[in-house]
């Protein structure tokens, strides 16, 4: 595979979500609440675009929403071509929508949710790194699992207590050679996949993890923003 100069790496940015955990109004979406004077959404992307090794991206939006982030477009003083496209019924059905808008000539493409504003551009070079390095077809940031894992019945009575040995929380950017994700989609069934790297598994590709950091974190309820909010401070004192 080329290296990281020379290969052309594009990112979707899953942002279609209805947010119904975040208990907004209707029509409301967690991508567009304020966090540091910057809606969610535009912090993803700005994040993305001040990465030299990203140069394109496509942000897959709820229909409703379209209108309204391009009206954002223009606080993007970037030359690199940030489209919009509209997302479906799932989460899949997004990410395929956003990849048929990814040129041809990509080698390396990303799938990032929209609602992780925090990713660390670190650990996303490590994740390119890792598709050389490993001879990988994915490379997914995750955070190894050190809390006491419970299952629970439908009463939420205890059923069994999981060993948490070997296991991983996946994050986003997921990063992974284009010609195979674009394999899977064309060919594998998508129901039931919770992330593109399970796609992949499925295909029979080697997918690898990269450590991350729980800082970076996924705005999913209420108490997730004022979190955020809090990391983002820590920011200013760290480069991450």
């Amino acid at each position: 595979m080329e290296d990281q100069q020379a290969a052309e790496t594009w990112v979707i940015v899953a942002a279609a979500g209805e947010s119904r955990r975040m208990g907004l109004p209707d029509g409301e979406s967690k991508q567009f609440l304020l966090l540091g004077g910057e809606t969610v959404l535009a912090h993803s992307v700005h994040r993305l675009l001040a990465m030299d090794c990203v140069h394109g991206i496509v942000v897959v939006l709820h229909p409703s929403h379209t209108v309204r982030f391009a009206n954002e477009l223009s606080l993007f003083d970037d030359a690199k071509p940030v489209l919009i496209a509209e997302g479906g019924r799932t989460r899949s059905d997004s990410v395929r929508a956003g990849l048929q808008m990814v040129p041809d000539s990509a080698t390396v493409i990303a799938v990032h949710d929209g609602a992780r504003p925090l990713f660390s551009r670190h650990v996303f070079t490590s994740c390119l790194a890792t598709l050389d390095e490993a001879g990988a077809d994915g490379a997914v940031p995750a955070v190894e699992v050190s809390d006491t894992l419970k299952r629970a019945g439908s009463d939420l009575a205890v059923a069994a207590t999981v060993d948490r040995s070997g296991l991983w929380a996946a994050q986003t950017p997921q990063v992974f050679r284009a010609a195979a994700l674009r394999d899977v989609y064309a060919r594998t069934d998508l129901d039931g996949a919770t992330d593109d790297a399970m796609l992949l598994e499925r295909g029979g590709y080697t997918v690898r993890l990269v450590a991350s950091t729980p800082a970076n974190v996924k705005i999913t309820t209420p108490q997730d923003l004022p979190l955020a909010g809090a990391l983002l401070s820590w920011e200013v004192e760290s480069d991450v």
